[in-house]
């Protein structure tokens, strides 16, 4: 009897035990479960959340992002979205994918919303730095002097020189001031206006810049220009310095847009000139009228005589009646080989040219056809 009592209490035990082990695995079959499905949680709402930083658009105000010398992907990245995200996420970010962006280069980045932290960040590492857009002023060919001011001081962005007026109204003194005695000489010496001196280009301008900077840089530039091209000028022209050389290129701007003329109309101003003839051009004439003068000209502002008038003034004008371009100068200084003393407009079309003539009966034809075509032309309007 005793032993079957202690057979039963020892079944008893190990039925009891191995009830104890059943749950014990159940337990941590349930805790694994558990531990998996909270980490497969853990890692879906992790990887979620790191997709979300990957792909967080990167705006800063102003729109560019300086990167120092020396920053870290994980100090980069911190500094770019603390705002949107915990330090400590940033920071496991970027353990996780930071040395995918090794190599990130210091610079100014441009940062509009348009890029993703990724994108950003490779834009970092292949160097891509903001480029901003240098804000230039065009200055024209053939404008006048006054026209030039007028669109130096109408960018809004550029700041006015206190002493603009002051400094422009007194140009001998401008250039005196403002040009090296190698630069005065480039350009023929001191003057009494800065007409034809200021050199035709587009020109970019910074934050240190004024309108008066721009317009020394225009007149630096012409001085150089001609420093270099003067002295390679076709030493059989009749021009005496490089002053009198802008005079001509000046008349021959106005003259003619068309770059393959510039010479043979150059021609024809020396040819008058060998032989005391008056230059009769157009453009000197409307100068004189006033700078800015558009025309048509009249009978009697032809027949009126002013320093510009070449109908009634032999020789060049006083002054330049417009800034020259490079094609006009070369014109002035190598002439094409031509016989020719005459020219006239083929049209009322400037961009069909001029037709050029040795002789005046040559000329007075030339004049006929042209009037015709714009009688017909006139008439053709006034059919439609």
């Amino acid at each position: 009897m005793a032993k079957t009592t202690a057979k039963r209490t020892v079944k008893s035990n190990v039925k009891q035990s191995g009830n104890k082990k059943g749950l014990r695995v159940k337990f941590y079959i349930y805790l694994f479960i558990v531990v998996a499905v909270l980490g497969s949680f853990a890692v879906f709402i992790g990887n979620k959340y790191f997709q979300d930083i990957s792909n967080h658009k990167i705006y800063v105000e102003g729109k560019v992002y300086e990167l120092k010398g020396g920053a870290t992907v994980k100090q980069t990245v911190i500094d770019l979205l603390k705002d949107d995200y915990p330090d400590f996420m940033l920071s496991l970010w970027s353990t996780v994918y930071g040395r995918n962006f090794s190599g990130i280069q210091k610079g100014k980045y441009y940062a509009d919303g348009s890029k993703s932290l990724t994108d950003f960040l490779h834009s970092m590492q292949k160097g891509e730095v903001f480029m901003p857009k240098t804000p230039v002023i065009t200055l024209v060919e053939g404008m006048t002097l006054s026209a030039f001011l007028k669109r130096v001081e109408s960018v809004e962005d550029l700041p006015a020189d206190a002493e603009f007026e002051k400094k422009i109204s007194d140009p001998k003194k401008f250039l005196a001031d403002t040009l090296t005695d190698k630069e005065l000489e480039a350009i023929g010496g001191i003057h009494d206006s800065l007409e034809g001196l200021l050199f035709p280009a587009t020109y970019p301008y910074f934050e240190k810049d004024t309108d008066l900077s721009m317009i020394k840089k225009a007149l630096k530039h012409m001085a150089s220009y001609m420093e270099k091209e003067w002295p390679k000028r076709d030493k059989t022209i009749l021009v005496k310095d490089p002053y009198d050389a802008l005079i001509l290129a000046s008349i021959i701007e106005r003259e003619s847009s068309i770059g393959a003329e510039r010479n043979k109309i150059a021609a024809v101003f020396y040819n008058r000139l060998k032989r005391g003839m008056m230059l009769q051009t157009d453009p000197a004439v409307m100068y004189g009228v006033s700078p800015d003068f558009k025309g048509p000209l009249t009978r009697s502002q032809l027949r009126k005589d002013t320093p510009y008038n070449t109908y009634t003034r032999a020789g060049l004008t006083p002054t330049p009646i417009s800034m020259p371009g490079a094609e006009s100068i070369l014109a002035a200084l190598h002439p094409e080989k031509s016989d020719a003393l005459y020219f006239v407009a083929k049209s009322h079309d400037p961009k069909d040219g001029h037709i050029f003539s040795n002789s005046l009966r040559e000329h007075n034809k030339a004049v006929s056809q042209y009037r015709k075509k714009v009688r017909d032309y006139r008439n053709s309007l006034q059919d439609k």
